[in-house]
């Protein structure tokens, strides 16, 4: 069920981009938990496709879409957190803590 959330998401954001309009935001709010290589975790709920909540090392933080060749990135406004996904994977630059390597849970 998971995989079939994150690829929803995927492709709806993916084709808002190539049509340059909106999203349908009948897919919102999704929420997804990343595994990551170094054996950490971290949540993001989409409450729209402009948007991800993180929930990382018990806070919580608001990041806007930024522009991206492939793939989506995020970033919040001090400029300190920064998200990259494409597909089902992750990368996801905290403070001075990157985690790399990470996958949607299942």
């Amino acid at each position: 069920m998971r995989d079939i959330t994150v690829k929803k998401i995927y492709l709806a954001v993916s084709i808002g981009m190539l049509a340059a309009c909106t999203v349908d935001q009948s897919y919102f709010p999704v929420e997804i938990t990343y595994d990551c290589q170094q054996g950490q975790f971290f949540t993001i709920t989409y409450p729209t496709a402009e948007s991800a909540v993180i929930f990382y090392l018990n806070e919580t933080r608001t990041l806007e879409r930024q522009r991206s060749a492939s793939g989506a990135q995020y970033q919040d406004l001090e400029g300190t957190t920064y998200l990259f996904t494409e597909g089902d994977e992750a990368m996801l630059e905290w403070d001075e803590v990157r985690l790399e390597g990470c996958a949607a849970r299942e």
